[in-house]
């Protein structure tokens, strides 16, 4: 009986590899079309604001992440960006995944922990797609706890060149807006990753907390930048 079930696991994990079965037939989908489109966005997106500083130059200071899973989008504005510009980059995040949902964030694909990266894994992953270590720094904590005034002190007078949100939750949203307040320039590009989550709804994530900063502090002006299916992004045309 064991030997018919090793052969049984054996012909399945074959017949996966078949390019006639149904299985596998999306899993290649999957990876080729739709992953590659999701990724063919983002290079899209990072390229536009390469081009758009690169034009307008010089716009110099930090490239800022917020929300930095997996490395992902840290590695594209490396990539992106090292050849033209000389900007430090910043990574700020729990290093823990999400935080405590609260009722205005719950939707069924939040759950605390989630989307975890440990720091060490992160710097690891980054410095092995060919940043210098002296050209990161990562800020560990939640936002509601490590974006502080004094760490505005410890990066300013610079301001922000690029800063890209992708902390998913309006929760985590409102302290990074009030946070890069200072940072904000002529030309400062901000990127929500997850403007289109909670069904688009303009009450919930990333659009509520941008709504509500833009009414908040109306001497500033945007103009509304690269749009993709998931992310939308704006250029600071008055600081304040």
């Amino acid at each position: 009986m064991l030997i018919l079930v090793y052969a049984k696991k054996i012909v399945w994990q074959l017949l996966r590899r078949i390019p006639f079965t149904s299985q596998y037939r999306a899993r290649r989908w999957v990876e080729d079309e739709y992953m590659g489109f999701a990724h063919q966005n983002l290079r899209h997106l990072f390229l536009s604001i390469a081009r758009f500083a690169h034009i307008n130059r010089p716009i110099n200071g930090y490239y800022f992440e917020f929300g930095s899973h997996e490395a992902r989008t840290m590695r594209l504005a490396w990539s992106h960006f090292r050849h033209l510009f000389s900007w430090d980059f910043v990574a700020f995040d729990s290093f823990a995944g999400l935080p405590d949902i609260e009722d205005i964030d719950k939707q069924a694909i939040w759950e605390k922990g989630k989307l975890e990266t440990r720091e060490e894994d992160f710097i690891r992953i980054v410095t092995k797609a060919g940043m210098p270590r002296n050209r990161l720094t990562t800020v560990k904590g939640f936002y509601d706890q490590s974006l502080t005034p004094q760490l505005q002190q410890q990066f300013l007078p610079k301001k922000a060149a690029v800063v890209y949100v992708d902390c998913d939750l309006y929760k985590s949203t409102v302290p990074v807006l009030q946070f890069i307040r200072p940072f904000l320039q002529i030309g400062t590009v901000i990127v929500f990753d997850d403007w289109n989550c909670f069904y688009g709804d303009p009450d919930h994530g990333e659009r509520r907390a941008w709504h509500e900063f833009c009414e908040a502090n109306p001497e500033f002006r945007f103009v509304k930048f690269v749009s993709t299916n998931e992310a939308q992004s704006f250029i600071c045309t008055n600081p304040g």
